[in-house]
């Protein structure tokens, strides 16, 4: 039986896998939704509930996004992971890569605020 949240749509991208903000496993994402993704990791087998963070690739290689997620399932396949939490830039980009297949990208810096003198 179906339980997601979100629709989710066929996306393939390169991606990286983080425990405790080390890099720990490569793997092809296979659908992403808003709420959610599946991803290929080979055999590897993770604890439901583990907590996680992945890499979703920006433009030339750059890191554009780090999504906290949190592992629902895993199979022989690959591990079933939803999103924690994200934000309203977040949920946009993944909005743009999903219906109107642009790319994630970053968006510009926060401006900082000077001290004047």
């Amino acid at each position: 039986m179906e339980h997601r949240c979100s629709v989710r749509k066929p996306v393939e991208l390169q991606l990286l896998l983080y425990k405790h903000g080390l890099p720990i496993q490569s793997g092809v994402s296979r659908d992403l939704g808003l709420g959610g993704m599946f991803v290929e990791t080979g055999t590897r087998t993770w604890r439901k509930n583990e907590n996680l963070e992945v890499e979703l690739p920006g433009e030339s290689g750059q890191p554009a996004m780090y999504l906290s997620v949190a592992v629902v399932h895993h199979g022989s396949r690959g591990v079933g992971l939803v999103f924690n939490a994200i934000s309203s830039e977040q949920r946009d980009m993944l909005r743009g890569l999903l219906f109107n297949g642009a790319e994630i990208t970053p968006g510009p810096a926060p401006a900082v605020p000077r001290a004047v003198a």
